[in-house]
């Protein structure tokens, strides 16, 4: 599981595990209507959640797209939103060479059931920014795109300027590389 090297290589070439990092984090929970009576500054609106569990796979390190498909699935359901309004994804992106491609074709899958669209949605993980701060990780991802948002700038995916070899962005279509291979701005 653990990288080697000192990089983490979310989606990219050459990933060969993550590395550890530390971290916490906390946010602030309210209703939205509570919120705007409150005159609160607010960074987000969390319109759904969902978890499963990946069933049983051939190894620790190794998701299971079918789970991951139904859990985005879920989510989008519970939301009302289509996957073609989604133009960004905060995945966990852990820097596997298998594990990160699978990831990706749970999320395929799931979109697929809304939209044809291709090349409309960023992909990235704090993970290579980071590392993989165990039980802060979502936190730090929530973080990342609440930043993001506020900046209305994408952090790019470090250490990932040559894609996985095991991930195609032209059969998964969805994915922009924008974030991979350029950096902020998009």
């Amino acid at each position: 599981m653990l990288s080697p090297g000192n990089k983490l290589r979310a989606f990219g070439d050459g990933a060969d595990g993550f590395v550890d990092g530390e971290g916490v984090g906390a946010v602030v929970l309210k209703p939205i209507a509570r919120a705007i009576a409150d005159g609160d500054r607010i960074y987000g609106v969390i319109k759904s959640s969902a978890i499963n569990h990946g069933g049983k796979t051939n190894g620790y390190t190794v998701p299971n797209p079918n789970a991951h498909k139904e859990l985005v699935r879920t989510a989008l359901e519970q939301a009302g939103v289509n996957a073609r309004a989604v133009s960004y994804i905060e995945a966990h992106g852990t820097g596997t060479e298998l594990g990160d491609p699978i990831e990706i074709t749970g999320l395929t899958k799931a979109f697929r059931e809304h939209t044809a669209d291709n090349q409309f949605c960023a992909i990235g993980s704090a993970k290579s920014n980071i590392g993989h701060c165990e039980s802060a990780a979502g936190i730090a991802g929530l973080t990342k795109v609440l930043l993001q948002l506020q900046h209305g700038e994408l952090a790019p995916s470090l250490h990932s300027e040559v894609l996985n070899p095991h991930i195609d962005l032209r059969t998964a279509r969805l994915w922009s590389s924008a974030v991979f291979r350029h950096g902020p701005g998009r």
